[in-house]
């Protein structure tokens, strides 16, 4: 049914500008009951204001599950039920905080135009269309799940415009506003000419006028898992309200608190739960729900620990003795799905909806769903019935346990019926037997009497048994062993050698698969786990896999990515458990210490730790060289001793000779004699100098001294190698030689190998300079080469000493032949043994310094 038409942002998160649109509604009515005038329960669904799946989510229709059966069953009950359509649309991956909490402010303002657009439509066809639902517009109910519930809160008790972004003063409720411009003014993030009036009868550029001239009031609200925008729209004198909350609701706060987005864990606003508003309303002088007290309704909450507050139901879903949530990301254990179109819509479109929201809420089914709506049932229809004077107070049965228990009944007047013993009021059998494990494949939540038909492997994907090896771990980051994660769990991945390994040898039937076998392949760092591991209850069903932890008794569902079965939550610490088979990872060497490493997310099966000589060092890391530190190769990586090099001169002719030196590094230095002959020169006042490449061609700093013969010579160490030199006559350049075909360039080359001495070249010239090499001649020079003509005087060989006995007046060279007699006169031959020698010396010596007086 259509009941509306409005505008709808949804196409902008397509990149489409907003557009009309259809607002359906599905009635429910009871079969074969012609009353015309009946109540009216209006029901929102939940979605997070997003379409299904789009959402990450498995809720979003007026087909939800959970719809259906609430209307279905006040339906029966005698209500005109109606599911509820409304519009949707908003980002929850906006950027900033601001944009989402405006964007979503906006989409709960839809859904309220939404419902009083609704129950217009509703008094307009009583009003213009012969009421063709049977419908009393003054009875109508309005309730909501999640998404649902923030409507019908806000729908009950905004009561204008100026109440959702005022407070009770008259001042701005800030969250409501924003700073546009950065400058200190203050916009709505409802603007009314824009977005129209919260009942949606003027028309607008985001608002169509639907059915103006008919009233939006209606008389009772409820809500499961939601809350309100802010207090201030809450007022003393509002509607009666029931309220059905999860105390550890993750998402919508049971108090006050910021609204967080599921799909994404982003705040958005602070709101006030269903806590909250309850104790709002009991605050008042006169409490919005005293007409449930007023008529003597018992209030079975208050030992769930409402605190009094009648209209407030704690769901206390799955909790432990301390309090504790056994399912802490179970909010909503109402609704119910099927697992396997989820995923295949998962498997269309490459989500994972369907192991992520299973994760939240292992124990979802219909069992579990349906005993939580007869709670539901059970506190909502009289507290809602007589909000809505839909039926008369008086005697009837009032005992619980009867067929036809009457929570309304203000006295018992004998007319209880009750059921057969061992049946229920339909004569139904109490006795239903079946599997009542809630981990089992083949759970039933109907069976009361287990029957050992319980199957805890019902996976022809998953290989089990002894012969199986499987790996079980904790997830490292955030933990003291982070480091051990490596890159594996940053690639979505997990470090399979910091594991237990075992095996899962049961057959499920009948028992709960066990690890066992275990064996710690870290050595002890997975202690904590192994109670963990060894005690669980498992079952392998389908693509899942089901787990017990052992400590707190919640139930967790591993799903599979790559291989790797993993819990989404942690269980542990920050720790999430993961198995595997370990046949789903890489052979390797996990191991960077161990020779063969090849990644860190291998398996480790070909490490090789193997050290040969016993020093701690394996042997694919030992460094082999040189461990003494004063050698020129010294290693300071070596663990094994390897040769040494002392570089150095090793040639012993060298002045820089290296006895401990094996190898040559071309420093040795060598004496060389640089003789120049300048017997054909006039030799500069400034000496001889010598200029190369050795001294950085200097022209005046090295002398070349006279040493006879006309030769000049220095003596220069020089390190082997090749030079290029010059001699100059003087101290400057202009007064230097230049060579021709013996140089380079004008320049002398000499190699150096060892210690040299030049031949003495004549200044100028590649040659040595001509002269006389005879030795018997006074113009002996043997530094010249021989050449005619220098040879010309003979030297004569005899005594020249004229006191001699045979002294030769025509000697001119004296050859040591002199003699002398002992009537000679030789006054220095102090002992007369005819020759000046030493004796004569030391006999002198010998009378120094005497005192001859």
């Amino acid at each position: 049914v259509v009941y509306g038409t409005n505008i709808t942002i949804l196409p902008a998160l397509f990149n489409q500008p907003p557009a009309p649109e259809d607002l359906l509604m599905d009635v429910y009515e009871p079969v074969g009951d012609t009353e015309t005038n009946r109540p009216v329960f209006m029901f929102f669904h939940s979605g997070n204001f997003l379409p299904q799946f789009v959402n990450q989510g498995t809720q979003g229709t007026r087909q939800d599950s959970v719809v259906v059966e609430m209307c279905e069953r006040f339906a029966r009950m005698g209500y005109v039920a109606i599911a509820m359509d409304h519009r949707l649309g908003w980002n929850p991956g906006a950027a900033s905080q601001q944009e989402r909490t405006t964007q979503l402010i906006q989409a709960a303002y839809r859904g309220v135009q939404d419902s009083r657009t609704a129950v217009r439509f509703l008094r307009k066809s009583v009003a213009e269309e012969g009421n063709p639902f049977g419908v009393d517009a003054e009875k109508i109910a309005m309730g909501g799940d999640g998404t649902g519930g923030y409507i019908t809160m806000a729908t009950s008790t905004i009561s204008s415009y100026d109440d959702i972004v005022f407070d009770d003063n008259g001042d701005p409720i800030l969250k409501f506003w924003f700073d546009t411009n950065g400058d200190g003014s203050l916009t709505p993030v409802v603007i009314e000419a824009i977005h129209g009036n919260p009942d949606g009868t003027t028309d607008t550029p985001l608002c169509m006028a639907n059915h103006v001239g008919y009233s939006s009031e209606f008389h009772f609200s409820m809500n499961m898992g939601g809350a309100m925008g802010d207090l201030n729209w809450l007022d003393e004198g509002d509607m009666p309200m029931v309220s059905f909350h999860c105390p550890h609701d993750p998402f919508a706060p049971y108090g006050t608190s910021v609204v967080v987005v599921p799909t994404t864990g982003d705040p958005v606003i602070e709101a006030s739960g269903s806590y909250a508003v309850h104790t709002e309303i009991n605050g008042y002088e006169t409490n919005n729900n005293a007409v449930f007290a007023e008529i003597g309704l018992d209030d079975p909450a208050v030992a769930l620990g409402n605190e009094g507050m009648d209209g407030l139901y704690p769901v206390l879903n799955n909790y432990a003795d301390d309090g504790t949530p056994l399912e802490p990301g179970d909010s909503s254990p109402w609704q119910w799905w099927d697992y396997n179109y989820v995923a295949a819509v998962d498997a269309a479109s490459g989500t994972d909806i369907a192991a992520t929201q299973l994760a939240l809420n292992p124990t979802m089914g219909p069992d579990e769903a349906l005993f939580w709506i007869d709670q539901i049932q059970d506190y909502l229809a009289p507290r809602m019935a007589v909000a809505l004077g839909a039926v008369d107070l008086g005697p009837g049965c009032n005992d619980e346990n009867a067929c036809n228990y009457n929570a309304l009944a203000t006295s018992n007047d004998g007319s209880c019926q009750y059921a057969e013993e061992g049946y229920d009021c339909d004569g139904n059998s109490l006795i239903v037997a079946g599997c009542m494990d809630v981990i089992a494949c083949n759970y039933s939540g109907e069976a009361n009497e287990d029957d050992g038909s319980c199957d805890y492997n019902s996976s022809s994907t998953i290989v089990t048994g002894a012969g199986e090896t499987w790996l079980v771990g904790l997830t490292l980051t955030g933990t003291e062993n982070e480091p051990f994660a490596a890159d594996c769990e940053a690639n979505g991945g997990v470090n399979p050698n910091v594991a237990l390994s075992g095996s899962f040898p049961g057959t499920g039937e009948g028992d709960a698969m066990h690890f066992e076998n275990i064996t710690d392949l870290t050595g002890g760092l997975l202690a904590d786990l192994v109670p963990l591991a060894s005690l669980a209850d498992i079952s392998f069903c389908g693509d899942i896999i089901r787990f017990v932890n052992p400590a707190t008794g919640g139930i967790a569902i591993l799903t599979e990515s790559d291989g790797v079965w993993m819990t989404p939550l942690a269980i542990l610490g920050p720790s999430a458990l993961w198995v595997a088979p370990m046949s789903a990872f890489n052979p390797g060497c996990g191991d960077p210490s161990a020779c063969g490493f090849t990644d860190f997310c291998d398996l480790s099966v070909a490490c090789d730790y193997t050290d040969t000589d016993g020093d701690s060092v394996l042997d694919c890391q030992e460094v082999i060289g040189c461990q003494d530190s004063s050698a020129d190769n010294y290693d300071e990586n070596a663990t094994d001793a390897g040769d040494c090099n002392y570089n150095g001169c090793m040639d012993s002719n060298a002045q820089n000779y290296e006895p401990e030196a094996n190898v040559d590094d071309g420093s040795c230095t060598y004496l060389v004699s640089f003789r120049v002959n300048m017997s054909n020169e006039t030799v500069a006042a400034a000496g001889v100098h010598i200029a190369g490449d050795f001294q950085g061609w200097d022209a005046g700093a090295t002398d070349v001294p006279y040493v006879g013969y006309g030769v000049h010579e220095v003596v220069i160490q020089l390190q082997q190698g090749t030079y290029e030199y010059k001699y100059i006559n003087g101290d400057a350049w202009g007064m230097d030689e230049s060579v021709g075909d013996c140089g380079n360039d004008g320049n002398r080359v000499i190699t150096v190998s060892g210690n040299t001495v030049t031949s003495g070249e004549c200044f100028n010239s590649c040659d040595q300079c001509p002269g006389c090499t005879d030795p018997t001649f006074a113009e002996y020079n043997p530094f010249s080469a021989s050449a005619d003509g220098y040879c010309i005087t003979p030297l004569v060989m005899g005594c020249t000493y004229e006191d001699a006995d045979n002294y030769d007046a025509s000697a001119t060279t004296d050859d040591g032949s002199c003699e002398f007699g002992a009537g000679g006169s030789c006054p220095g031959d102090l002992n007369g043994d005819g020759q000046v020698g030493t004796p004569d010396l030391l006999e002198f010596l010998s009378s120094f310094g005497t005192d001859c007086e």
